[in-house]
């Protein structure tokens, strides 16, 4: 007997009456009452685990879905099937997104009948539906943090072309779409764990992948490990950071002054479609559940952010394959971007830098697929440090000492009124009091330089950027809501009964810090003054950052650069510096956002290859002066 529009028959509904049909999840054990409706792809899956019901399947559709004439009756019937359709759970209970209907149908085709939907059997036809959506997906994340690159940080619309090129050649060199991609994944995975098996040394035999299936339809145990299987071997080939890496290799091509720590913190806090970017790629693609088994937040949710070293290493490392002739860093934007973050003389410090630069042009300024190597940022900071050193005669004159000394003679009155006549403002050459100011300057802008992320600011920030950044898309009952907005004006409320303490916290986790010595003297924002316990925190500074504090030099041999060594002490490789030279060095290694030791390995490197080439040239004058006797 027919009934239009009718319910399941009674003898699945277990008692639930109005053609409701009561399950239970083999999987977890819950049991569920569904309608009709609830069925997805012909399925019922579980509200707790998303666990499907492969023992009941719900066929046919609504009558309204189909725009014919005529009288026609409508049988909907719930049977058992052994070998259910291809339809992935995801792997969180979140709503399945929204699909877009065709534009040239005139009504949309039931999903029980999809075309090339019973193919998913085969392990080629899966691993080609997997392949070309994890692709396309890629595909758009990069195009949306280019949009954001050029958009929002200014970036020269020529990236977007560079990059297309450079991924388009990154796709064909990884040979994903090889034909036989699908067969050697899986004859990979048979080895792996035959091997697997035979090192563990059991008898037992590795669950085997065959790759001899016919037009028979693949178990369903078998399916979802093949799916992970292929998605694992394209994460390997093309991994998500890949995208990341080919954005800053485009801006290194259009010499833009962009550095990896840039890419890293824009990814981080969620400002470059990244760590959530996989919820926009069911909008801008549709569904995946027509194409893909698998689910966006599956193929495309990154595991973590990479680290600043490797993404420079992966950059290169995609030159390097695709066969790109690289130029080194934009020395001059870089150089001139930090100088102006210090609040550095510009015009007297960045010609003699760049001469440097075009006479040394050492081999750390090129990129490197080597992740151990020192960043490109570091040989920057490192000619400039040199730069410094030489226009402002930073070779351990005790000037730091003398600021320290005087600030604490001083009393919080003018610094400079008991300094000596020779070496007062107007009395003193213009090299030693730009020297004191030049140091004052780097004191202060190391308090200015933030290093924290925005969303560390405050509780609000954090919760509102581990609800859309962190754990996207994830829906919170009604519950867990209204204790999260309980939790928030219990915060807001203590908030604003303290409104010191939450200025002192504002103050604190600025980038505008203020920072308190020892003896509670304020270190300002924009102008610094050395008190008495200033020395005895930079040298313990030093010895926290594996420095070794060297006394002001008290008979000078020369007046010359001082190179620096590093000693054994007690086994251990130690740094040995004047204290003005690592109040120089240690503002910089900040601003690159390195460690101190780093930077002053850099410097140390820099110097000697300046040494060596100082070297070569006085030989080669020595032997145009004195010509061989023939």
């Amino acid at each position: 007997m027919d009934d239009v529009g009718g319910a399941s028959p009674d003898h699945y509904g277990g008692g639930g009456g109005g053609g409701s049909i009561r399950l239970v999840c083999d999987n977890c054990g819950a049991a569920e009452e569904y309608n009709p409706d609830d069925a997805e792809d012909g399925f019922f899956s579980c509200r707790q685990c998303s666990a499907v019901h492969t023992s009941t399947q719900a066929t046919a559709a609504d009558p309204d879905d189909f725009h014919v004439t005529g009288a026609m009756s409508f049988h909907r019937v719930s049977q058992a099937n052994k070998t259910p359709k291809s339809r992935t759970p995801a792997p969180y209970p979140t709503p399945y997104p929204t699909r877009q209907p065709p534009a040239a149908t005139d009504f949309e085709e039931p999903r029980d009948f999809v075309t090339g939907a019973e193919a998913w059997g085969e392990p080629e036809e899966l691993g080609a539906r997997v392949r070309w959506r994890y692709v396309q997906g890629l595909q758009v994340i990069l195009q949306q943090q280019l949009e954001v690159l050029v958009k929002r940080y200014r970036v020269g619309a020529l990236v977007c072309g560079l990059a297309g090129t450079i991924w388009v050649r990154w796709v064909a060199t990884s040979k994903v779409f090889d034909e036989i991609w699908a067969w050697k994944v899986l004859a990979e995975d048979e080895a792996a764990q035959r091997l697997k098996c035979s090192a563990s040394g059991g008898e037992q035999k590795p669950q085997e992948v065959k790759c001899e299936w016919g037009d028979e339809a693949l178990p369903r145990k078998d399916r979802r490990r093949v799916e992970f299987i292929f998605l694992r071997s394209l994460r390997m080939m093309l991994p998500v950071y890949s995208t990341l890496s080919v954005c800053f290799l485009a801006c290194h091509i259009a010499r833009e002054a962009i550095l990896p720590t840039d890419i890293y913190r824009w990814a981080m806090e969620g400002k470059l479609p990244y760590m959530a970017a996989f919820t926009e790629v069911d909008k801008l693609l549709g569904s995946s559940v027509k194409h893909c088994p698998l689910s966006a937040r599956q193929l495309f949710r990154p595991v973590r952010v990479i680290g600043t070293w490797q993404l420079e290493a992966a950059a290169g490392s995609i030159a390097q394959r695709i066969g790109l002739q690289l130029p080194s860093v934009n020395f001059y934007a870089i150089a001139q971007r930090y100088l102006n973050e210090l609040s550095l003389p510009i015009e007297r410090i960045l010609p003699h830098a760049c001469r440097i630069y075009e006479w040394a042009l050492p081999a750390e300024l090129w990129l490197s697929s080597n992740p151990l190597r020192v960043p490109t940022r570091v040989c920057v900071m490192a000619i400039l440090i040199v730069a410094l050193r030489v226009q402002y005669n930073i070779n351990g004159q005790g000037i730091w000492e003398e600021i320290c000394e005087t600030g604490r003679n001083a009393d919080g009155s003018d610094p400079d009124a008991n300094l000596p006549p020779s070496k007062r403002p107007e009395g003193g050459t213009s090299e030693e009091f730009g020297t004191r100011e030049l140091l004052c300057t780097l004191a202060s802008a190391y308090d200015k330089i933030d290093v924290a992320h925005d969303y560390s600011k405050d509780l609000h920030s954090y919760l509102k950027y581990c609800k859309d950044i962190v754990f996207p898309g994830i829906a919170c009952s009604v519950e867990e809501d209204h204790l999260v907005e309980i939790f928030q004006d219990m915060y807001k409320g203590r908030e604003d009964g303290n409104p010191k303490a939450r200025m002192e916290e504002r103050r604190t986790t600025n980038g505008v810090m203020n920072k308190r010595c020892r003896d509670g003297t304020s270190v300002g924002a924009r102008s610094f003054c050395a008190s008495s316990s200033e020395m005895q925190r930079i040298k313990s500074e030093m010895e926290d950052h594996g420095f070794c504090y060297l006394p002001p030099r008290k008979w000078l041999r020369s007046n010359g650069y001082l190179h620096y060594r590093r000693k054994t002490i007690t086994g251990s490789l130690v740094c040995i510096g004047h204290a003005d030279y690592y109040v120089l060095i240690r503002s910089f290694a900040k601003l690159a956002e390195v460690d101190v030791r780093v930077l002053h390995t850099s410097v140390l490197k820099l110097e000697r290859r300046l040494a060596w080439i100082e070297e070569r040239i006085g030989r080669s004058l020595d032997a145009l002066q004195n010509p061989p006797i023939s």
